[in-house]
This record gives C-alpha cells, sequence and structure tokens, in this order.
C-alpha cells in the first residue's frame, strides 16, 4: 500500500514542491553547519530560521498529506521521508540549490493562514511539557 501511496505522491504537484522546499533548506542547514561546526552546540539567528522552515514545510506537507491522502501522521511522515528521499536520490543538488533561499525560508502568508487553526493545539501540548 506505501508503495502505491508513494507512486501516488510523485504526482501530486503540491507535494512535489513541498519537499523540494524540504530538501532545499536541509541543504542549506547541512552548509552552514559544514562551514561552522561551532553551530551544532549555539545555533545563530540563520540556522534556527533555516530549522524553523524546515518544521513549518514539514508540518505544512504532512498536513496536506493527512488530509487529501487521508493518512494517520505517522504513516504521513513516514511517507514524506520516502518521497524526500527517492526525491534527493534522482534530483541533483546543484538544481535544488537554484531554488532561491528567500523564497524557502518563510511560509507565504496565504499557506500560514491555512495552519493556524493547528496552531492552538500546539500551544496546549506546549504547555504540557
Amino acid at each position: 500500500m506505501a508503495a502505491l501511496r508513494l507512486r501516488q505522491l510523485r504526482r501530486d504537484k503540491t507535494i512535489f514542491s513541498l519537499c523540494l522546499n524540504i530538501i532545499r533548506l536541509h541543504l542549506e542547514e547541512n552548509a552552514l553547519l559544514q562551514q561552522q561546526p561551532q553551530l551544532r552546540e549555539a545555533p545563530d539567528a540563520m540556522l534556527l530560521l533555516v530549522q524553523q522552515s524546515i518544521d513549518q514545510w514539514i508540518s505544512l506537507a504532512t498536513g496536506h498529506l493527512m488530509h487529501k491522502h487521508n493518512c494517520p501522521p505517522g504513516d504521513a511522515l513516514q511517507l514524506l521521508g520516502e518521497l524526500q528521499n527517492e526525491m534527493k536520490s534522482h534530483i541533483p543538488a546543484a538544481e535544488v540549490w537554484q531554488i532561491p533561499l528567500p523564497s524557502v525560508l518563510a511560509l507565504p502568508p496565504e499557506l500560514l493562514a491555512s495552519q493556524q487553526p493547528a496552531a492552538p493545539e500546539e500551544e496546549q501540548l506546549e504547555g504540557r511539557e
């Protein structure tokens, strides 16, 4: 079943775009950490922004998978990871680097608005920890 879903995801333009953004940000994160290994212990504002953006894109992609393909969160994350790995093996990193960093550092306002209903739940969960 997962193979069938993965095959479906390859044709989903939204998920493809979201995965590209995530991959681009992971490349940026790795580059920052290679250039400045001390950031692993004490991340600077840029690294934190990249990591926050990764989390936002993953959240958006997972939500899209859960809604469109009606799958539980764990399965959505697993499928997203599998698709990213497949894309990384088929799309040259040089092509992904061509995606402008500013375009993937923050979600567009209309996408942020679509995520807002989930925010109160996240705040409640954070309060419990």
